[in-house]
This record gives C-alpha cells, sequence and structure tokens, in this order.
C-alpha cells in the first residue's frame, strides 16, 4: 500500500471509523427497523477518527519517536496533517454533540474513562489500562460497545441482544489484533494471553466470531440472520489464518475488516 489515499484509509483510520459507523448504524436498523443515517452515526465517525488519530500520536511520542511500525508513518512523516485530522474530527465531533439531549450522552461518559486512561496513566508514576495483565481486550470491546451500540440506540432500546454480540464480536477482533501486538507488548510489560498463548487466542476469537453468527441465526429473522452468519464466518476465516508474519497492511485492511462484514452483508 504505497499510495497515498490508500496510507490515509487505513492507516490514517478511516478504515476504522467507518467500521464505527457502520456498526453503529447496524445497531440502531437491527433495534428499531429505522436503515437511515443519523447525526449519532455521524458522531460516532467523527470521534472515532479523532480519538484513533490522537491516541497514535501518543503511543508515538510514548515510543520516543522511534516506533518501526507502518502504522506509525504518517504521523512520523505527516505530523501536522495527522494533528489536523485529529483536531477537526474532534470539533466535528463535538459540534454534532450540540443535537442530542445531555442523557442521551452517558454512554458517552462512561466510554471516556477506557478511551483516555488507556494510553495515560491513571495516576501519575501509575498504569494505564492497556497495561493491566490480559484486560486490554476488555477496555477496548467496552468503549466500542458504549459507542457504537448503548449510545446509538439509546432509549429506543435499553440493552439488546446485539449489545452482548457487539461486545463479542469487538473483543475478537481485538484478540487479534494482540498477535500483531506481541512484540510491543513484551517491550513495554504488557501482559497479554497472545503473547502467552497465540494459538489460543486465534480461536478463543473464532469461537467468539462463530458464538456471533449462530446467536445471530436464533435471534433475527432470516432476511437478517442470514447475511450475519455468512459475515461471522468470514469474519471466523479471516481470524484462523491470522498470523503476525503476515504484516501490518494485513491487520489494517482485512483483520479490521471484520468489523464492516456484518453491517455490510445487512445493507447488501
Amino acid at each position: 500500500m504505497r499510495h497515498p489515499l490508500l496510507n490515509w484509509l487505513f492507516y490514517g483510520h478511516v478504515w476504522i471509523a467507518l467500521a464505527a459507523l457502520a456498526l453503529s448504524w447496524q445497531s440502531t436498523y437491527l433495534v428499531t427497523g429505522d436503515y437511515r443515517l443519523c447525526p449519532c452515526h455521524y458522531f460516532v465517525f467523527f470521534a472515532t477518527l479523532g480519538v484513533y488519530t490522537t491516541h497514535r500520536a501518543l503511543s508515538f511520542r510514548r515510543a520516543q519517536g522511534h516506533p518501526t511500525g507502518r502504522r506509525y508513518e504518517l504521523v512520523r512523516r505527516r505530523p501536522v496533517a495527522s494533528a489536523l485530522v485529529a483536531v477537526v474530527s474532534l470539533t466535528v465531533a463535538l459540534a454534532l454533540a450540540t443535537q442530542f439531549a445531555v442523557a442521551a450522552f452517558w454512554p458517552v461518559v462512561f466510554a471516556l474513562p477506557f478511551t483516555a486512561f488507556y494510553l495515560i496513566p491513571l495516576f501519575p508514576g501509575g498504569p494505564r489500562l492497556r497495561d493491566l495483565p490480559y484486560l486490554k481486550v476488555v477496555w477496548v470491546a467496552l468503549a466500542w460497545t458504549l459507542m457504537t451500540d448503548t449510545f446509538v440506540v439509546g432509549a429506543a432500546g435499553g440493552w439488546h441482544t446485539e449489545t452482548l454480540l457487539r461486545f463479542t464480536l469487538i473483543l475478537a477482533v481485538a484478540l487479534l489484533f494482540d498477535t500483531r501486538d506481541v512484540v510491543l507488548d513484551r517491550r513495554q510489560g504488557v501482559r497479554t494471553l497472545a503473547a502467552e498463548r497465540p494459538v489460543l487466542t486465534r480461536q478463543l476469537a473464532v469461537v467468539l466470531l462463530t458464538l456471533c453468527g449462530l446467536v445471530g441465526l436464533l435471534v433475527y429473522p432470516s432476511a437478517q440472520s442470514g447475511p450475519l452468519l455468512v459475515a461471522y464466518g468470514v469474519g471466523a476465516v479471516i481470524g484462523s489464518i491470522t498470523r503476525a508474519g503476515w504484516g501490518e497492511d494485513y491487520y489494517a485492511v482485512y483483520v479490521n475488516g471484520i468489523l464492516l462484514l456484518p453491517p455490510l452483508s445487512l445493507l447488501l
């Protein structure tokens, strides 16, 4: 992926922000039946783009500006442009936030600590959330579930099956990404399941994705459950062949792409 547009799409967090928007649309569609895109979906897109771009800059700084991964290429070579993307995205998200009632933001309030303290120490000299043994993937799954499901559905749906499926989906993808980050996590002293049991980690991710498809088959009408079963099944296949040796492009395109499979299957 040498083309600048592809680098911005897959390493500039546009791909992951599109996945967040698509998953938030999936939740409102499955719970309320409304297939339209709403301001809450765009809020999730810009908030995700802004937060992930900011996180990448903080991670780059923590690594003292010398990380070797492809995912740091944009922030290393285009620091001003990356900062501009983060600032503009967060500004647009804040502007969209003015359209919602204050009471609707309780999931966002709960997601903020998981997001902020994932890379920032809980207290001076203390650990970050990602430093806590084996829990790094849980914080990611919680934050994504709150933002792409609980927030967008709001009072119309409350807690529902899709909430559990969303947490399970994100947990599976986060587990797969931990297989990529083993070297970095070991260098930083972070204990993860992937670092100690890489094969078990992949198997667990495949089981979780398969469960998503089977539960959806039992819960949703065939017109929805059929495409979802295929989507989660394809995701399970991608997870089963995932290896750190495939390189960062594989993770950026295909593993992140697992998140887009369920909403795209519904759309098609």
